[in-house]
């Protein structure tokens, strides 16, 4: 019953994954170039690069049992910055207009 109990805990993500999201969200909206998002693909990762540099700490701060997951939300932010209309259809925009 133990050992159920330990392996289920260790399947969930700790804190500090959403504190690591929450994180690079945080670096790349307050990033100055995101008033206006610039229309080149590698000024937009730029600025994922230095979120993910900002937030390195929080990354390594995290249980190793968290890793995958981390991966996963340095994936998702960097695939926004990379096609941000796919991202807009597939999320919605912010003015929640019901999509055609």
């Amino acid at each position: 019953m133990i050992l159920a109990l330990a392996l289920e805990m260790q399947a969930v993500p700790s804190g500090s994954v959403a504190a690591y999201a929450d994180c690079l969200s945080s670096r790349i909206n307050a990033d100055p170039a995101m008033i206006d998002p610039p229309t080149e693909l590698a000024a937009r990762l730029a600025i994922h690069d230095a979120a993910l540099k900002a937030c390195a700490d929080r990354r390594r701060a995290a249980r190793p049992e968290d890793a995958a997951m981390l991966d996963r939300v340095d994936a998702s932010t960097r695939k926004v910055l990379e096609d941000p209309a796919s991202a807009e259809q597939v999320d919605g925009d912010l003015a929640d207009e019901p999509q055609p």
